[in-house]
């Protein structure tokens, strides 16, 4: 498994939806997970001061779990097929599966490590000298691939909502 790092949720004129952008702590590469507003939203939130009066779902699952003395202890991704990443989180030695988007909100919220299988990076992640060459991309990703070239290609400071 590699350990991967919070990138950034872009949100561009460009894109149809957002993008989580996971970056490789000890290398090059970076994942691309094109997730829905909302999920964006979750994520995002994650990273500002928690709203004590309005606490979101995301909040609320980990208060909850706390209160039973549950930890959430990691994020892995598994595997990626047709644009879909299945990710499972390690709730004190428990798996539960989740979606790769709400493993991310959880997880920064906690402070838990995330992580993807080899294979997974393998087979779609990209680095920027990748992006840059036009190398070619296994067919299962290719259009991903290439919105995420399109989104890179034109991407500008203007294009950026405050919370970017």
């Amino acid at each position: 498994m590699i350990q991967l790092l919070f990138g950034d949720v872009r949100v561009t004129d460009h894109a149809v939806s957002p993008v989580l952008v996971l970056k490789e702590l000890d290398g090059e590469r970076q994942l691309a997970i094109w997730i829905s507003a909302a999920a964006g939203a979750a994520i995002l939130s994650a990273l500002e001061p928690e709203s004590v009066d309005y606490p979101s779902t995301h909040d609320l699952l980990v208060e909850a779990l706390a209160s039973q003395g549950a930890l959430i202890e990691r994020l892995n991704i598994n595997s990626a097929a047709d644009g879909v990443f299945h990710a499972e989180l390690s709730i004190n030695g428990m798996t539960v599966t989740c979606r790769a988007s709400d493993g991310v909100a959880l997880a920064l919220r906690c402070g838990a490590p995330m992580f993807v299988a080899d294979e997974v990076m393998a087979d779609v992640g990209v680095t920027q000298a990748q992006l840059a060459a036009g190398d070619e991309w296994p067919e299962s990703t290719a259009d991903e691939v290439e919105q995420f070239r399109a989104f890179l290609a034109n991407v500008n400071a203007d294009d950026f909502d405050e919370r970017s």
